[in-house]
């Protein structure tokens, strides 16, 4: 038993020492690709430099397995810097809430959720209205007389044109009730007939990737010297940073953007089930 608690926690502290090294990483990413490119630019220093033509073959593909390799490592660590993300409290209180609010939701509230998104919809538009004339220091009197002609002028025509185009946000039951940003218009709408088309889109920059990869034919390099591998290390250093930038970027949706989505929902879940219960014939 001794033996086993002892593995747990080393198990245990294993977690906590990498999370705590990629806490760390995540911190000071800035800091460690300012010390890469420096580290960099001081071994170039000593080094004659000069830049291929923009149009010839070699910079054309050297150009082309980059990008592609870029994306292919970007993308990578962005789904695994989201992995991270959702192991952060933040991310973990928001679903915890978000689910336990989202229970509550019977399939008899439905028809007066419908009702309440439909009103949360146009209080909103009516604020992001208001708001908008506001911050351009014009009011609905303004509006007024612009309709009327009693006042024109560009500055003036462009604002009220901007405004003209807002459109209200359409909430439903099932961009509540749902994990993602839902793009169906209803939640009855049958998910399988966007099945097909999301999983071709899903699947392009891999097809990309693919075409590139199998188009490339390599040949030995005779005669290599400390130049040439200098020059390798300078045309590969820019992935390194792809990559952090990469995993940085899918760490900070998942905890900010992500968790602040479902924050938003849950708040006007709460709002609705207040409401709700309020309005109950046994809740005098």
């Amino acid at each position: 038993m001794k033996g086993i608690d002892s593995f747990e926690d080393k198990l245990l502290e294993s977690s906590e020492f990498i999370k705590k090294a990629s806490k760390t990483l995540l911190s000071n990413i800035g800091k460690i690709i300012a010390l890469f490119v420096f580290v960099l630019m001081l071994a170039l220093t000593f080094t004659d430099i000069s830049f291929l033509g923009l149009f010839t073959e070699d910079f054309a593909s050297s150009l082309l397995l980059l990008i592609t390799s870029s994306y292919i490592i970007y993308f990578s660590l962005e789904d695994a810097g989201e992995k991270y993300g959702e192991e952060t409290e933040i991310f973990k209180k928001s679903c915890e809430r978000y689910n336990e609010l989202r229970s509550k939701v019977s399939g008899s509230d439905i028809d007066s959720l419908r009702e309440f998104c439909r009103e949360y919809s146009k209080r909103d538009f009516e604020y992001r209205r208001k708001n908008f004339l506001f911050s351009k220091g014009l009011s609905e009197n303004d509006l007024q007389k612009y309709e009327k002609g009693e006042i024109s002028g560009k500055r003036i025509a462009r604002h009220f044109k901007r405004y003209n185009a807002l459109k209200p946000v359409v909430l439903t039951p099932r961009t509540l009730l749902s994990w993602g940003r839902s793009s169906s218009r209803s939640e009855l709408e049958n998910p399988e007939r966007r099945k097909i088309p999301i999983l071709l889109l899903k699947l392009i920059p891999s097809t990309v990737c693919m075409t590139v990869t199998l188009s490339v034919m390599l040949s030995a390099k005779d005669g290599l010297t400390p130049t040439d591998v200098l020059n390798g290390i300078l045309k590969l250093s820019a992935l390194p940073l792809v990559g952090f930038k990469g995993y940085s970027a899918g760490y900070s949706y998942v905890k900010q953007s992500v968790s602040l989505f479902l924050e938003t929902k849950a708040n006007i879940l709460d709002d609705f089930l207040n409401k709700h219960k309020a309005a109950l014939p046994n809740n005098f």
